[in-house]
C-alpha cells in the first residue's frame, strides 16, 4: 500500500493515489507526494520523510540561506520554528480565558466585585501575551506552512482575530464601568455573552491548531 504525504501539513493517507484533498489542511491533490518509506526496499532503512523536514523548517531556513547574511527577521523566524514558540505561547489563552470565564460566572453568581476584578485580571494577562502568540503564528504559518490559505487555516485566523477583538472590547467595558460584572443592569449579562464568544473562539482557534499539530495519523 502506497503512502502519500501532504507536503503542508504532514498529513499522511494510504492509498493507490493521493487523496483529492488533504482533509487536515484542505490543501489539493497537488501538495501530495509519495512516502519515501512506502518505497524504501525491505532491507533499507527509510529516508527521512518531507513531512519531518517541513516541521524543522526552522533548521532548514537557516541551513538554506546558509551562504548568504541572515536577516533579524530570518533569525527570529529560525528560533520560533525550532522552539516551537507559538505552539508554547498559545497555552496563554488557552488556559487562561478559561478561568478567566469561570471567575466571571461566579462574580455574576455572588454578586462578588472581587471574583469580577480576578476576571479582569485574568483578561489583562491574555491581552498582554497576545503580541506574541500572534507573532509567532504568523511565522509559523508563512515560513513553516508556506502562507497556505486553506479553510483551516482561514479558519484559526479568523477566530484568533475575533477573539482579540472581544478581548479589547471587555477590558475596555470594565475599564469604563468597574461595577458591571455586580451592577444589576443589562450591561454584566451583555458582557457575559461576549466572553462566552471569546471563550468559543479561542477554542475554535486551538482545535484548528491541534489538527495541524497531530496531522500524522493517515487514512
Amino acid at each position: 500500500m502506497k503512502k502519500w504525504e501532504c507536503s503542508v501539513c504532514g498529513y499522511i493517507h494510504e492509498g493507490d493515489e493521493a487523496p483529492q484533498e488533504c482533509p487536515i489542511c484542505g490543501e489539493g491533490k497537488e501538495k501530495f507526494f509519495e512516502s519515501a518509506v512506502s518505497r524504501a526496499p525491505i532491507n533499507q532503512e527509510p529516508r527521512e520523510s518531507k513531512a519531518q523536514l517541513v516541521m524543522d523548517k526552522g533548521d532548514t531556513a537557516i541551513a538554506e540561506q546558509s551562504q548568504t547574511q541572515l536577516t533579524l527577521l530570518d533569525k527570529v523566524t529560525g528560533i520560533v520554528l525550532k522552539n516551537h514558540l507559538h505552539s508554547i505561547s498559545v497555552h496563554s489563552p488557552n488556559g487562561i480565558v478559561p478561568v478567566a470565564f469561570f471567575f466571571l460566572v461566579l462574580a455574576l453568581l455572588f454578586n462578588s466585585q472581587s471574583l469580577g476584578n480576578a476576571a479582569y485580571y485574568n483578561l489583562i494577562a491574555v491581552l498582554l501575551s497576545m503580541p506574541l502568540v500572534i507573532l509567532t503564528g504568523y511565522l509559523a504559518w508563512q515560513k513553516k506552512y508556506n502562507g497556505a490559505k486553506t479553510s483551516v487555516f482561514k479558519i484559526k485566523i479568523a477566530a484568533s482575530s475575533v477573539a482579540t477583538t472581544i478581548l479589547f472590547g471587555l477590558i475596555i467595558s470594565k475599564i469604563r464601568q468597574p461595577d458591571i460584572l455586580t451592577n444589576a443592569s443589562l450591561d454584566r449579562w451583555i458582557f457575559l455573552f461576549w466572553s462566552l464568544v471569546l471563550l468559543a473562539a479561542v477554542g475554535l482557534a486551538g482545535h484548528m491548531g491541534s489538527k495541524l499539530v497531530f496531522a500524522k495519523k493517515s487514512s
